[in-house]
């Protein structure tokens, strides 16, 4: 069994992905640094590394990084963060800025990235501040992508998993702004992006579906019904296959919408029918009293 040291790994996944230094490090840190870490002559901080995995399209399941307590500490919080932005939980992630920022004084960009990314959702859900929530996207994003205009797609640059949940926030800015065409550009560019770059795992299987469910209704508002279809089908595929819950019954749903759309009223039905019981079976009936209102205004469908 082969032993590996972290460099070495880095730089050989790299090697067989085709990438140079320069794309993997771009905005992370130097090519230099990024030479040094392979090399074993630079230890890497942990948010460094995990960033560098994720470029690599991959996680860091293998190697740890040996950091003061501090920066352990600061790493722990941006995570819960993340965690907090996932779960859409305005009241939490309200309450970690104010431990992130307390913990992040004298840190570089990198570490505000995440910072900046959840005073925009703070702004978009909570404060609803558009503006503000867009410059602080725009804000968070420029720190490892600069050259990111907001509005194109940049096909040559790899990604991490927090560049791509704020881009995903760009685009339903977009959508919610009326600018349905620039929002799916994006969720274009996300969905190919995921798909030929990140290999399976956890942020994966979390943010893939949430992609999908975005352009399944951004094109099913934009009237294009056959292709909100394909988008909701590939998310329910996907969620069946790696266990999504979270997004599995509005998928369902969305795939039941594009059909009555379609005018298939009994398939619509069925899957309609199915994103209900497996709300109801979730506790949320919320969700399910939505879709069964819906289904009825929208498509004249009884639930």
């Amino acid at each position: 069994m082969a032993v590996y040291v972290v460099g070495d790994f880095l730089r050989e996944t790299r090697l067989r992905k085709g990438y140079t230094q320069e794309e993997v490090s771009y905005g992370i840190c130097t090519p230099a640094s990024l030479s040094r870490i392979e090399n074993g002559a630079q230890k890497p901080g942990r948010l460094i590394l995990e960033k560098l995995f994720e470029r690599l399209g991959t996680e860091n399941n293998l190697f740890n990084s040996f950091v003061s307590r501090e920066e352990m500490e600061l790493y722990s919080a941006i995570q819960e963060l993340v965690r907090n932005i996932t779960d859409d939980d305005v009241v939490k992630i309200e309450k970690q800025i104010d431990v992130v920022e307390k913990l992040a004084v004298n840190t570089t960009e990198l570490e505000h990235q995440c910072l900046y990314f959840a005073k925009g959702e703070l702004a978009r859900q909570k404060e609803k501040d558009d503006k503000k929530a867009m410059e602080m996207y725009m804000k968070a994003i420029h720190i490892t992508l600069p050259d990111f205009d907001g509005k194109n797609a940049l096909k040559n640059n790899l990604l991490t998993f927090d560049e791509i949940m704020i881009i995903n926030s760009v685009a339903i800015l977009y959508a919610k702004n009326k600018n349905v065409l620039t929002a799916i550009q994006l969720g274009i560019w996300l969905k190919e992006y995921m798909e030929q770059k990140i290999v399976d795992g956890k942020m994966k299987t979390t943010k893939y579906p949430m992609i999908l469910y975005n352009l399944s209704n951004w094109l099913g508002n934009n009237g294009c019904h056959a292709e909100a279809l394909k988008m909701a089908e590939e998310g329910v595929d996907f969620c069946i296959k790696y266990g999504n819950l979270a997004f599995f019954p509005i998928l369902l749903f969305n795939k039941g919408g594009a059909l009555a759309e379609l005018g298939e009223t009994a398939e619509s039905r069925r899957y309609l029918s199915q994103s209900v019981t497996i709300f109801e079976a979730m506790e949320r009936n919320d969700l399910a009293n939505i879709a069964i209102d819906w289904s009825k205004s929208h498509y004249q469908i009884e639930l």
